[in-house]
Protein backbone atom coordinates (compact mmCIF):
# COMPACT_ATOMS: atom_id res chain seq x y z
CA UNK A 1 0.00 0.00 0.00
CA UNK A 2 1.27 3.46 -0.91
CA UNK A 3 0.27 6.09 1.65
CA UNK A 4 -0.37 9.42 0.03
CA UNK A 5 -1.27 13.05 0.53
CA UNK A 6 -2.76 13.15 -2.97
CA UNK A 7 -6.34 14.33 -3.45
CA UNK A 8 -9.15 14.28 -5.98
CA UNK A 9 -10.79 17.69 -6.17
CA UNK A 10 -14.35 17.87 -7.50
CA UNK A 11 -15.73 21.05 -9.02
CA UNK A 12 -19.02 21.34 -10.93
CA UNK A 13 -19.59 23.65 -13.89
CA UNK A 14 -22.66 24.55 -15.94
CA UNK A 15 -21.10 23.63 -19.30
CA UNK A 16 -18.34 21.56 -20.87
CA UNK A 17 -16.35 24.49 -22.25
CA UNK A 18 -16.05 26.21 -18.87
CA UNK A 19 -15.04 22.98 -17.14
CA UNK A 20 -12.41 22.22 -19.79
CA UNK A 21 -11.03 25.76 -19.65
CA UNK A 22 -10.67 25.48 -15.87
CA UNK A 23 -8.99 22.07 -16.20
CA UNK A 24 -6.53 23.44 -18.75
CA UNK A 25 -5.67 26.49 -16.64
CA UNK A 26 -5.13 24.46 -13.47
CA UNK A 27 -3.01 21.81 -15.22
CA UNK A 28 -0.96 24.48 -17.03
CA UNK A 29 -0.38 26.22 -13.67
CA UNK A 30 0.81 22.84 -12.32
CA UNK A 31 -1.78 22.98 -9.56
CA UNK A 32 -3.14 19.67 -10.85
CA UNK A 33 -1.54 16.75 -12.64
CA UNK A 34 -4.75 15.86 -14.48
CA UNK A 35 -8.27 17.14 -14.99
CA UNK A 36 -11.13 14.90 -16.09
CA UNK A 37 -14.46 16.35 -17.25
CA UNK A 38 -17.58 14.19 -16.99
CA UNK A 39 -21.17 15.06 -17.92
CA UNK A 40 -23.49 14.46 -14.96
CA UNK A 41 -27.05 15.17 -13.87
CA UNK A 42 -27.47 17.03 -10.59
CA UNK A 43 -30.55 17.31 -8.41
CA UNK A 44 -30.18 19.92 -5.66
CA UNK A 45 -31.97 22.57 -3.65
CA UNK A 46 -31.23 26.16 -4.63
CA UNK A 47 -33.07 29.23 -3.36
CA UNK A 48 -35.90 27.10 -1.97
CA UNK A 49 -36.57 25.06 -5.11
CA UNK A 50 -35.51 21.59 -6.16
CA UNK A 51 -33.52 21.86 -9.37
CA UNK A 52 -32.60 19.10 -11.83
CA UNK A 53 -29.92 20.25 -14.25
CA UNK A 54 -27.09 18.89 -16.35
CA UNK A 55 -23.65 19.81 -15.07
CA UNK A 56 -20.05 18.96 -15.83
CA UNK A 57 -17.86 17.54 -13.08
CA UNK A 58 -14.19 18.44 -13.17
CA UNK A 59 -12.11 15.96 -11.17
CA UNK A 60 -8.54 17.07 -10.53
CA UNK A 61 -5.64 14.96 -9.27
CA UNK A 62 -3.46 17.08 -6.99
CA UNK A 63 -1.62 17.31 -3.68
CA UNK A 64 -2.62 18.74 -0.31
CA UNK A 65 -0.21 21.64 -0.81
CA UNK A 66 -2.15 22.87 -3.87
CA UNK A 67 -5.69 22.74 -2.43
CA UNK A 68 -5.96 26.29 -1.08
CA UNK A 69 -4.56 27.80 -4.28
CA UNK A 70 -6.96 25.75 -6.40
CA UNK A 71 -9.88 27.04 -4.31
CA UNK A 72 -8.70 30.65 -4.61
CA UNK A 73 -8.14 30.34 -8.35
CA UNK A 74 -11.48 28.67 -9.07
CA UNK A 75 -13.42 31.07 -6.84
CA UNK A 76 -12.16 34.11 -8.77
CA UNK A 77 -14.17 33.50 -11.92
CA UNK A 78 -16.49 30.55 -11.33
CA UNK A 79 -19.94 31.19 -12.84
CA UNK A 80 -21.82 29.86 -9.78
CA UNK A 81 -22.52 31.94 -6.67
CA UNK A 82 -21.62 28.92 -4.50
CA UNK A 83 -19.45 26.55 -6.52
CA UNK A 84 -18.84 23.00 -5.40
CA UNK A 85 -15.15 22.79 -4.57
CA UNK A 86 -14.51 19.66 -2.52
CA UNK A 87 -11.48 17.44 -2.03
CA UNK A 88 -11.36 13.74 -1.26
CA UNK A 89 -8.12 12.13 -0.10
CA UNK A 90 -6.72 9.36 -2.24
CA UNK A 91 -6.22 6.74 0.48
CA UNK A 92 -4.24 4.44 -1.75
CA UNK A 93 -2.71 4.50 -5.18
CA UNK A 94 0.00 2.78 -7.15
CA UNK A 95 3.43 4.15 -6.33
CA UNK A 96 4.01 5.17 -9.96
CA UNK A 97 0.70 7.07 -10.21
CA UNK A 98 1.04 8.87 -6.87
CA UNK A 99 4.64 9.70 -7.75
CA UNK A 100 3.49 11.21 -11.05
CA UNK A 101 0.98 13.44 -9.22
CA UNK A 102 3.68 14.65 -6.82
CA UNK A 103 6.25 15.17 -9.59
CA UNK A 104 3.78 17.13 -11.70
CA UNK A 105 2.09 19.41 -9.14
CA UNK A 106 3.90 22.46 -7.85
CA UNK A 107 2.44 24.34 -4.90
CA UNK A 108 2.99 28.09 -4.97
CA UNK A 109 5.63 29.32 -2.57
Amino acid sequence: MTDTDAFEVQITYPDDDTARAAATALVEARLAACGQVTAISSVFTWEGAVVDEPEFLLTLKTTRACLATIEASVSLDHPYDVPQITALPIAWGSAAYIGWIHDTCRAPE
